[in-house]
């Protein structure tokens, strides 16, 4: 492996998700590529808390605009990819904000039953995705922040008026959907959301 297939690897490493034998590579090309332990030892840190209250604390420099990176450039990902892509998300998340909500995506992405939907802007570039399960659980994975003075908001989708759902700053956002809602849609908001969308940022493609 060279040292990206490694990176892409490394979030999955941390929280014990690869095979023995997939761990078995990573740990290999660890030892040829002993720069990557730092980043390794910072994911692994950070899995270790996901389960607990952690104190917010300053990410390493750089590791937040690499982590973003990764999931920028996906486009058409496999549910493979995603899951390194969710779980980078995580462990990005869980060192900057104290995330307590763990694994659980990570695992539902391997449901037959679990969809991963893009979210486009109306210019028609992916801006996101969805992850949705069978339970009608989401998860918004979106590809940046809001601009200040901004918040996203998440709506659902039926063939009626769009349906205010929750109100978030992060670029990831889990929520239930009401029975009726079809799909979900995001949109750019004054703080405390709205009762209609105002500024479309993702429609479901």
């Amino acid at each position: 492996m060279n040292p990206e297939e490694v990176r892409d690897l490394l979030p999955l490493y941390a929280l014990g998700a690869l095979s023995p034998k997939e761990r078995s590579r990573v740990e290999e090309a660890l030892k040829r590529y002993p720069e990557l332990w730092t980043e390794a030892a910072v994911l692994m840190e950070a899995a270790a808390h996901l389960a607990q209250p952690v104190t917010p604390t300053p990410l390493p420099h750089g590791l937040e605009a690499k982590v973003m990176a990764r999931i920028h450039l996906l486009r058409r990902p496999s549910i493979g990819a995603w899951a390194v892509r969710v779980a980078a998300a995580f462990l990005l998340l869980a060192l900057s904000y104290g995330v307590l909500w763990g694994g659980g995506w990570l695992w539902a992405l391997r449901e037959p039953t679990t969809q991963v939907l893009a979210l486009a802007s109306p210019q028609g570039e992916v801006v996101g995705r969805v992850i949705l399960r069978e339970d009608r659980s989401a998860l918004v994975l979106l590809s940046q922040r809001p601009p200040k003075g901004r918040v996203f908001q998440a709506w659902g989708l039926n063939r009626g008026e769009p349906l205010p759902l929750a109100t978030f700053r992060l670029p990831l956002k889990s929520l239930r959907l009401p029975p009726e809602a079809l799909a979900v849609a995001v949109s750019l908001e004054p703080p405390g959301g709205s009762h209609k969308p105002t500024t479309l940022f993702g429609l479901p493609r």
